[in-house]
């Protein structure tokens, strides 16, 4: 079960995971369930920083665990087999890299309310390991796609984040955020009373406004060399803000402000001066400019080609889950950042007791590799 930084609702997939350490993964069902008006309200509220008390924290936490509990209990009985376990991963309000991180959403009530084992809390155990805690993707990305290394997987929600796996090796896998993906352009739409802009079509009918454009890529997170990761602490509303007063201030028009949101997504993941480099290659995999890509020896393709692709952020959050339970071991190593480990809670409905995990922990290692992806700025 998944929400992301976009808090537009909860994501659901049934996945069937067969075998270790390079499972078959099948996709059984999906579902989505918006959010409540209210509770997305709050949950925006605590995840932009605004203060809250601890009370209010609390019920809070309290309120995402039963929007939670309330979408698993009426998927599962869409299913023909019950679950071995379920895996929350809970609702990002702060994430501070390398130091903390916080995702409400009690995963007790969703154990109580479906009897079904409930592991969650990966990304706490992913810093306390040395890591960035985000993204997590990069392992369920490199079990389900290893096998058509050389490869580049791109996920655009609120935040974008690039996984390069240049071959089937875990250990050459290179992953971290680019930047703001639909996170800035939804704030542009929730300052003219919109949820978001629907298709596209505002920010068709706009100009990106260069001005603006090169005081956003001054942030000196794009500078930052990965693996790194950022959020709403970087790119919310006081980013946003600033973006359209930059375009407004200009002569520009809404419109334009969220073709300017867009434009800097595009360059922030496909920038002219970044060329990926698989193997031992002289020649680039993936040369980018604006609005272009050129690929050579590699295809270009949509999530949708391979089917279900789309499901791809829920699925890392069960094979995680499946790699707790399981005490699986699975190292993947990027540039000394341990990318993910071990060490979640878990809540049994038997017990009703958190129990610590003693699971492999994904080991940090300062050691490149002998030929990773290069990143030339």
């Amino acid at each position: 079960m998944m929400s992301g930084t976009s808090i537009d609702g909860i994501d659901i997939a049934a996945v069937a995971i067969d075998g270790i350490p390079r499972p078959r993964v099948r996709v059984l069902g999906t579902t989505h369930r918006d959010f409540p008006p209210d509770l997305r309200e709050r949950t925006l509220r605590a995840a932009s920083g605004e203060q809250m008390g601890t009370l209010e924290l609390a019920s809070l936490h309290a309120a995402l665990g039963d929007a939670y509990a309330d979408a698993a209990d009426a998927f599962l009985p869409s299913l023909e087999v019950r679950p071995d376990l379920i895996a929350v991963h809970g609702q990002t309000v702060a994430h501070l890299p390398r130091q903390a991180t916080l995702q409400l959403g009690d995963a007790s009530r969703v154990a109580l309310r479906t009897g079904v084992i409930t592991i969650a809390d990966f990304r706490s155990a992913d810093i306390a390991a040395g890591g960035e805690g985000a993204p997590l993707v990069p392992f369920a990305d490199f079990v389900l796609f290893a096998d058509r290394a050389p490869i580049a997987l791109l996920n655009l929600g609120g935040i974008a984040n690039l996984t390069l796996i240049p071959t089937d090796r875990e250990e050459d896998v290179l992953a971290f955020d680019t930047g703001p993906a639909n996170m800035v352009s939804d704030l542009v739409a929730e300052a003219v009373a919109r949820r978001f802009d629907e298709g596209g079509m505002a920010a068709g009918r706009g100009n990106a406004n260069e001005d603006a454009l090169a005081w956003a890529l001054a942030d000196p997170y794009f500078a930052r060399r990965a693996p790194k990761s950022t959020g709403r602490e970087d790119f919310g509303k006081p980013f946003a803000d600033k973006l359209v007063e930059h375009v407004t201030g200009a002569g520009g028009s809404t419109d334009d402000a969220f073709a300017t949101a867009v434009t800097l997504t595009a360059r922030t993941v496909a920038d002219g001066k970044i060329e990926i480099y698989f193997d031992d290659m002289k020649t680039p995999i993936m040369t980018a400019t604006d609005k272009t890509f050129t690929w050579g020896r590699v295809g270009v393709g949509s999530f949708d080609d391979s089917g279900h692709w789309d499901d791809v952020t829920v699925r890392a959050e069960v094979r995680l889950a499946d790699g707790s339970w399981s005490a699986a071991p699975g190292d993947l190593v990027s540039e000394g950042q341990t990318l993910l480990s071990d060490g979640t809670t878990r809540t049994s409905v038997r017990s009703a007791q958190p129990l610590s995990s003693g699971a492999t922990m994904l080991r940090v290692s300062a050691t490149q590799s002998a030929a990773p992806p290069t990143l030339s700025p």
